[in-house]
């Protein structure tokens, strides 16, 4: 992310996950990963990326603990997720839930529970078992709020520049998800609307993103249309920010996002920011329920309905 002069870092659970997940290589890579696909010959078939780009992307899973290599006797390598790969799966389960209700294509479950149901999930409090609405969540500050101690380490590959259509309209599963989570430089912005700020200098400020890169993606949000702008005032022009209905939803992914940082990046006792549930009162933790049996679902118990 591209910050402005003089803004600190800010202690984010939902960054700290963004920044490995933020790039359409990267998403492509984990879905193949929890696919099964293990090996560098079958993983580079797969993606029909180059060389140099699924190393780089293997090599940050790797660094992130999130992967490990396997050497299989003589020179053959296999991958493997670690546990905190695996809880990556909630993430990128959430995304494809979205994905099918806003993407625009018919495209089916991609997996299937171990109660036998195609896989069709709902992000619901862990308190009292309603489905999480943006609407329904206050924000505090938590005992790790603050600005970073220091920057997050970098990124040694370049952010996904595709334009717009290029995989909105595509006709790949993710489409539209990969424009959004694929983009690290347009979810912070999604994430700032969720804490209810909605002018451009708002937006400017708690992100540190620079504001023209802030104007391009608040453009690309409104044209995928995630988000709705409105003029109040002119000369110069200016304008209100809001969540469109497929940006008030991808809230559900960034409750998965969130949580995962949580236990990955803090720690319990040091998370940045405290959720509160406000139809039960109680601290929020989404789950991932299946609507088939209504059970938590994790990776390990789900299996891909058909090959991909």
């Amino acid at each position: 992310m591209e910050v402005s002069a003089g803004v600190p870092a800010r202690r984010s659970s939902v960054l700290a996950t963004f920044d490995i997940v933020g790039d359409h290589w990267m998403l492509l890579l984990l879905e193949q990963l929890f696919l099964g696909r293990t090996s560098w010959s079958a993983l580079l078939q797969e993606l029909e990326v180059s060389p140099s780009t699924l190393s780089k992307r293997l090599s940050q899973l790797i660094d992130a603990e999130c992967l490990e290599k396997i050497h299989s006797g003589g020179r053959a390598v296999d991958y493997r997720l670690t546990p905190r790969g695996e809880d990556l799966f909630s993430t990128l389960l959430a995304g494809e839930e979205w994905q099918r209700r806003w993407g625009g294509l018919d495209t089916p479950p991609l997996w299937r529970h171990n109660c036998g149901a195609s896989l069709s999930v709902r992000s619901a409090c862990r308190s009292c078992d309603r489905d999480v609405y943006i609407t329904d969540a206050s924000f505090q500050p938590g005992p790790g709020a603050g600005d970073a101690t220091a920057a997050m380490p970098g990124r040694r590959f370049r952010n996904n520049k595709a334009g717009v259509s290029d995989w909105a309209d595509s006709d790949h599963p993710l489409g539209l998800l990969l424009q959004v989570l694929g983009d690290r430089r347009a979810m912070p912005l999604l994430a700032a609307l969720y804490l209810g700020l909605h002018r451009f200098d708002e937006i400017e400020r708690w992100t540190g993103v620079h504001p023209a890169i802030v104007s391009d993606r608040l453009r690309k949000l409104q044209i995928l249309g995630l988000i709705k702008m409105r003029l109040y005032q002119e000369r110069p022009d200016r304008y209100l920010y809001s969540l469109a209905a497929p940006g008030r939803e991808m809230f559900a992914v960034t409750l998965q996002m969130l949580k995962w940082g949580d236990k990955w990046s803090y720690g319990e006792g040091d998370e940045p920011l405290i959720l509160t549930h406000e139809p039960c009162g109680q601290r929020l933790h989404s789950d991932l329920r299946c609507r088939g049996c209504g059970q938590t679902v994790h990776y390990r118990d789900c299996e891909p309905l058909a090959p991909r």
